[in-house]
């Protein structure tokens, strides 16, 4: 809803920060039928790429966070990591299931309504990465909007070298 407030409902210490990869978990399920379904969409057997999504699902988990440890040294903004990981890490769980709603529409609604959808979608979810990473970060629009892009850009990267293996 872009409401900062809802930051402070976060365990933003140490351990709160490890606790946040549960998040992957509480996710995967989502993750798994979202890829399902998108398999299924494409025509593929879903046994045979399963393991590929599983690998690059994991792969995004472990990647962003350490581009993350380079970012914020230079931004300068080391002090705000841990509450940055924090704060993406469980944004990724209401995420994933916006992506399977979504999803799921779209096979039940056709091409045009879900390729109209996802592009909506896509909107949404990088403008309130931006919002997420303009306040916990503290950055200016311009370098809010590069730490987003650059978390764009290793996602594809991560979808090219590993889901281009299918």
């Amino acid at each position: 809803m872009f409401d900062s407030g809802g930051l402070h409902s976060l365990n933003h210490s140490v351990d709160g920060f490890w606790r946040s990869f549960f998040a992957a978990v509480v996710a995967l399920p989502l993750f798994l039928v979202s890829s399902f379904l998108h398999t299924s969409e494409l025509g593929g057997e879903p046994s045979n790429s399963t393991g590929m999504y599983l690998v690059r699902y994991t792969l995004g988990w472990i990647a962003f966070p350490l581009v993350m440890v380079v970012l914020v040294r230079v931004l300068d903004r080391t002090h705000r990591y841990a509450s940055y990981i924090i704060t993406i890490n469980w944004l990724a769980v209401p995420q994933w299931a916006l992506v399977l709603v979504i999803g799921t529409l779209g096979v039940v609604l056709g091409d045009s309504v879900a390729n109209l959808m996802s592009m909506l979608l896509l909107v949404l979810l990088l403008s309130y990465d931006f919002f997420i990473t303009r306040i916990v970060l503290e950055l200016s629009v311009g370098k809010a909007m590069l730490v987003v892009t650059i978390g764009v850009l290793l996602a594809v990267l991560l979808d090219t070298l590993i889901l281009g293996m299918l």
